[in-house]
């Protein structure tokens, strides 16, 4: 069975090639629209037009399975609407039978993925080693917040909110899920 990735607009960015990694390679709608830079943009239609690399979109049934998940972890604020449907497009084809790798360079999905027990791979950086569940507060008047919404201003006095961890563990890097 060949191997599945599913790719974040770093993995573009940062020259991932898939004219020469085999396996089905697929962007979503939401990272095309990212890749606007002249080099980028050639490059991406070569890969479409050759058929190593497909656009896919996922279902709204694992953009809100997603979406949940991320506002668990607390990734939910920092995590862009491309991120998100990165993460729902690799939970979709793993529920298909094609379990991907996402090819990111972002933290924030990174630990999102590991969470729903998504591989990944990162391109120019070591990637995370530890998982982490945040929670929002306001530095000046010390209100929290659920780490479920995408709140980024204090309700209280209107100060910018933070993240702060709250609980966090070590990934084994022998257990699959940050195969490098």
């Amino acid at each position: 069975m060949a191997t599945t990735y599913v790719l974040d607009t770093s993995a573009i960015i940062y020259g991932f090639n898939p004219q020469l990694v085999d396996g089905d390679h697929y962007i979503t709608p939401l990272v095309e629209s990212e890749l606007f830079g002249r080099k980028t943009r050639t490059i991406t239609d070569l890969y479409l037009s050759s058929g190593r690399l497909k656009i896919r979109s996922p279902a709204d049934k694992y953009r809100t399975i997603v979406k949940s998940r991320a506002g668990s972890s607390g990734d939910l604020s920092v995590l862009s609407e491309t991120d998100l449907e990165v993460a729902a497009l690799a939970l979709q084809l793993a529920e298909e039978g094609s379990p991907p790798i996402v090819v990111s360079d972002d933290y924030s999905l990174q630990n999102l993925c590991r969470m729903l027990g998504i591989e990944f791979k990162p391109m120019m950086t070591k990637g995370i080693s530890q998982e982490f569940w945040w929670f929002l507060f306001c530095p000046a008047c010390g209100a929290t917040y659920e780490h479920s919404i995408k709140a980024t201003e204090c309700q209280v006095c209107g100060h910018q909110l933070r993240r702060k961890v709250y609980s966090k563990k070590n990934i084994p890097t022998e257990s699959g899920s940050r195969k490098q």
